[in-house]
């Protein structure tokens, strides 16, 4: 399968480049046998000397005050992760440990799986690092229950640590998610055990600081270096490895000690996962994505907190240098995120604004080191630059250039503008629930019960009880990119959109410390953002429009959406356009429209995208109306990841049997779109939109008119028939509903 993915691929480019490319895959592939055949015969944890430095979270009484007042809720997570119950990708709050049996996903069970547990950690790891992880594995508590790291809990499927890193395989059988055990193992929840740690009684902050410890000696004890499922992607190491530095700083900011064996094995294992990172980047030149961008981050965030040497520094100085390259490349000018998503613009501006403030508390000796590196000592490529080539000045506070600062404040105005009258975003393109931290997760409060009758996907569930507390993760909520933003940037505007109760704002003001970077806005004397009011005129106007289209194509298909308590919907209409993403938005107090047409994301290569050209997104009467279908899963169910992406299950001008875009059968074709529809936005202004794409061979053309009582849209095209529309709705990565709203459409 893999061999004609590569014909596959190099049928699309020059015959240079494909010797180029060939050649390339030829020296990597040499290279990874003899680090292969080396791991084998020697140890991959390094011992290489070094200490953690803590970054300084600065607390003031109100900030420790007001964490304090969410101390019910706090203890209430932590009773959940204390007993090493996790509700990730749709798993519900599940118990992990060695032996679990497992639910399933969608009949397909492994449980039995001849990958099981084996109690004995010799018949675990790998000979050569044997001695090392039994040396960790001894310093846990006693009474601590490990985890199985390497577990896909929703499945049962189990995958071996002495697997060298590049041999795992995933996509390989139905119903097995990869996905499942990195989200585990990216231990976003360790910042949750440090707030209890802060606002516990004496008496009980003991138990929080030793459950992060033993997971954290758990994890580096049954996962040495470059063996076993979670170091095959290099994303969830950045990942993991922030978050364990974040957690750590929010420890030492409430003042708890580390015995110093702890403190050894944690520094050697922070080094071991930046020098995994660098030297497995997810790079290409042409293209790369939220996967590289989490490289670099977690890349950073290793570089600031170990202490300075020659090869830190060189990692400190690249990975700058290549966040400010990232932001050129993955977000467009207009601050949207280039890989038509909504929930990986998301992603992406989560890990800029919080390297970008890692960046604000750099310490003296850091900043020396990023006019005091050795070029040399870089040996991967991109390549690091010379001093006199880099963009950042470290004799500036805000260290990066005036550009990178403004995409980034635009960057959070886009999350300002998406978001519906109920707090949430249009799932715009892919949604896997990917997060860099979670610093303050937006949970719904229900019962065990109440979960399983809204969502399919915890059919079976028996883990908790029907009355016990459920948190179902809203995954829809971006409201912490406005928090972290609104501070950064002092934008109230910003800050007015984030309920009381988000924790993250008083994080980030303890991290910044009254650093704020100037907003665009006052620089450039502007009172609304850039893509307020911004149209796209023709020169016929709307009614033109559908004289022309209906002279050409008779009668249109017809669907019209009436408010129902006959209010005026445009009264202070407020109206945004995104060209760059595709994303056209009218709001006003009791209307949501937001329209796409436009790229599919990725320099064309359509990763994260749909096949959603001309579809809409509606909020009226208080209720989502129209809403993109989500997700739901990647590579365990084929067909499952086909069909939420398909044309069909979207709103919009459809003709049986035929998609949008194309993609490859199988594994291969799962992030990729061939085929790429040309699309165009012929008009957008208060009145309405036009706008047509050619996937399917002939122009279809959508018409939405806009007026004080009615959303009208108009459909044309040769073959088009009337909208069948989804009741598949996955608001989270492997959640399901049970079922969806009726649409209040009157079709003609």
């Amino acid at each position: 399968m893999k061999f004609f993915y590569y014909i596959h691929k190099a049928r699309k480019l020059p015959f240079q480049i494909v010797l180029l490319k060939a050649i390339k895959l030829f020296w990597r592939n040499i290279k990874e046998k003899k680090l292969f055949f080396r791991d084998q015969l020697l140890s991959t944890y390094m011992k290489k000397d070094n200490n953690i430095n803590a970054i300084k979270f600065n607390f003031s009484l109100m900030q420790f005050n007001e964490l304090k007042t969410h101390k019910e809720l706090i203890l209430g997570y932590t009773y959940y992760y204390n007993k090493h119950h996790f509700d990730l990708l749709g798993s519900g709050w599940s118990s992990i440990y060695y032996g679990v049996k497992a639910r399933g996903l969608e009949g397909y069970c492994y449980t039995d799986s001849e990958l099981g547990y084996k109690e004995n950690l010799r018949s675990r790891i790998n000979r050569a690092n044997l001695k090392q992880s039994q040396k960790i594995a001894s310093l846990i508590d006693v009474n601590y229950k490990p985890i199985d790291w390497q577990l896909d809990f929703k499945s049962g499927y189990r995958w071996s640590e002495k697997s060298w890193y590049v041999n795992i395989n995933y996509g390989h059988k139905p119903g097995i998610d990869i996905k499942v055990p990195w989200e585990l193992s990216r231990m976003q929840h360790l910042v949750v055990l440090a707030y209890a740690y802060m606002v516990a009684d004496t008496g009980e902050r003991k138990k929080y600081f030793s459950q992060y410890r033993n997971q954290i000696l758990d994890f580096i004890a049954n996962n040495p270096p470059r063996f076993g499922v979670n170091w095959r992607c290099t994303m969830d190491v950045g990942i993991r490895v922030a978050n364990w530095l974040m957690a750590y700083d929010l420890f030492k900011a409430a003042g708890a000690k580390f015995d110093s064996e702890f403190q050894q094995i944690f520094a050697c294992a922070v080094y071991d996962h930046g020098n995994h990172i660098i030297n497995n980047l997810e790079y290409t030149p042409h293209l790369r994505s939220n996967h590289y961008l989490s490289d670099i981050a977690g890349l950073l965030y290793v570089a600031v907190h170990l202490e300075s040497d020659k090869e830190i520094d060189c990692w400190l100085a690249f990975a700058i240098q290549e966040l400010i390259s990232e932001v050129e490349h993955e977000f467009h000018p207009d601050g949207s995120n280039f890989e038509a998503s909504t929930s990986y613009h998301r992603l992406s501006t989560e890990i800029i604004l919080y390297c970008a403030i890692l960046c604000l508390n750099l310490p003296k000796e850091k900043k020396m080191a990023l006019i005091s590196y050795n070029v040399t000592e870089h040996h991967v490529k991109p390549k690091l630059k010379e001093v006199s080539e880099q963009l950042y000045n470290i004799n500036q506070e805000k260290l990066f250039p005036d550009w990178f600062w403004e995409r980034l404040e635009r960057a959070c105005e886009f999350t300002l503008h998406i978001t519906k009258p109920n707090g949430e975003i249009p799932q715009i393109g892919d949604n896997d629930s990917g997060r860099f931290f979670k610093l303050w997760p937006s949970y719904n409060e229900m019962t065990v019960k109440e979960a399983v009758l809204k969502y399919s996907n915890l059919d079976g569930y028996e883990d908790l009880p029907e009355n016990a507390l459920y948190y179902d993760e809203n995954i829809l909520d971006h409201q912490h990119i406005l928090a972290v933003g609104g501070v950064l940037f002092k934008r109230e505007d910003f800050i007015q959109k984030v309920r009381r109760d988000n924790l993250e704002k008083a994080l980030v003001e303890s991290l910044l410390v009254g650093k704020v970077i100037r907003s665009y806005h006052l620089k450039k004397n502007l009172t609304h953002a850039v893509a307020y009011n911004r149209y796209i005129v023709s020169e016929r106007d709307l009614n033109q429009w559908k004289c022309h289209l209906q002279s050409v194509y008779g009668q249109p298909k017809v669907s019209i959406f009436a408010d129902q308590q006959d209010r005026n919907i445009v009264d202070h209409l407020q109206v945004f356009s995104y060209p760059n993403f595709g994303l056209y938005i009218y709001k006003s107090q009791h209307l949501y429209l937001a329209i796409r047409c436009g790229s599919v994301g990725q320099c064309r290569n359509g990763g994260h995208a749909h096949n959603d050209q001309l579809s809409i997104e509606l909020y009226m009467n208080g209720k989502d109306v129209i809403r993109d279908p989500g997700t739901y899963v990647y590579t365990p169910l084929l067909e499952k990841r086909n069909v939420f992406r398909s044309t069909n299950s979207h709103f919009t001008p459809q003709i049986p049997g035929m998609e949008q875009n194309g993609w490859r059968p199988g594994i291969w074709g799962l992030f990729q779109l061939d085929r790429i529809a040309d699309y165009e936005v012929l008009l957008f202004d208060r009145s309405g939109f036009v706008g047509t794409h050619s996937g399917f061979g002939d122009k279809v053309y959508r018409i939405v008119e806009i007026s004080t009582r009615f959303i009208t849209v108009f459909d044309y095209g040769v073959g088009i028939s009337s909208i069948k529309h989804t009741n598949l709705y996955s608001n989270g990565y492997g959640k399901l509903y049970r079922e969806c709203n009726n649409l209040t459409e009157k079709l003609s």
